[in-house]
């Protein structure tokens, strides 16, 4: 039987997962000017601009990339782009790619700080989404019918070793281990909002490249440092518990980063979107 507290904490890491960029986007999208007129008009469109740059960078490029072609490559090519380092900085330099370029074609008169809030928004959300939300809720299914006693009609249509893996992982599975992928995710989506605020300010100071090149690079090592923490053994308590501590020294570069565009431009009226 999967435990009720497993089950509880997948429904909260599929709340945190929705609730956190809708959430955030419907705060920002809910301000006002002392006048009564919306203080952030257009923002919606950077955060749909920010979930359609995953989808580009990750779900149609890179994933299809790594899963189909990487591994077909002569050694030591493979071993090198599957390995941590290569998946951590491939992942960067991908999603900073479709980043930048999106920005440039689709953000021409969106160049606010609250855009580039709005974007990571966009795209931490629907990466949360695609990549923990519905995992979360197919887990939730397959536990409901465990919970029934309907198990084993489904396991007969699975290879055995499978079946057994899938139950287990739900069953015998720390009821705790089901809520840090949600703490995960609020950590992934302060980065993504970080990494979009370089490669807007970039953009917005006529420095292109040197924004896109700090979020690759962030972004990479970001990664890294979860992945070389689990590889070397590190329990993953200590590591999700680190990925907050950077979370939050992010939070912090995050808020500094308004200097970095006009002083009252998250203010202003912005034009109509498509209009340079």
């Amino acid at each position: 039987m999967v435990s009720p507290a497993s089950l509880a904490f997948m429904a909260l890491t599929t709340f945190i997962c929705l609730a956190v960029p809708l959430g955030g986007m419907l705060w920002i999208w809910s301000r006002r000017t002392p006048e009564g007129s919306q203080r952030w008009p257009h923002v919606w469109r950077s955060f749909w601009v920010g979930a359609l740059a995953f989808v580009i960078a990750q779900v149609l490029t890179r994933l299809p990339l790594m899963t189909l072609v990487v591994p077909q490559l002569p050694e030591p090519w493979s071993g090198i782009l599957l390995s941590g380092p290569g998946a951590s900085f491939s992942a960067g330099l991908f999603e900073e790619t479709g980043r930048l370029l999106l920005m440039l074609w689709l953000m021409k008169a969106l160049h606010r700080w609250i855009d580039g809030v709005s974007f990571g928004l966009g795209h931490g959300g629907i990466e949360a989404v695609l990549l923990v939300g519905t995992a979360n809720v197919n887990n939730m299914v397959i536990a409901g019918i465990i919970n029934a006693g309907g198990w084993d009609a489904v396991a007969q249509s699975l290879p055995p070793e499978a079946a057994e893996q899938l139950r287990s992982a739900l069953v015998d599975t720390s009821p705790w281990m089901f809520l840090l992928g949600g703490v995960e995710r609020l950590a992934a989506i302060t980065l993504h909002i970080a990494c979009s605020l370089l490669v807007l300010a970039g953009i917005v100071h006529g420095r292109k490249l040197a924004g896109w090149a700090a979020a690759v690079v962030l972004h990479g090592s970001f990664n890294l440092v979860a992945v070389g923490m689990l590889q070397a053994g590190v329990h993953v308590l200590a590591v999700e518990a680190l990925l907050i501590a950077l979370a939050a020294a992010l939070w912090l570069g995050i808020l500094n980063s308004k200097r970095w565009f006009e002083p009252d431009r998250d203010s202003e009226v912005a034009p109509a979107p498509g209009v340079a």
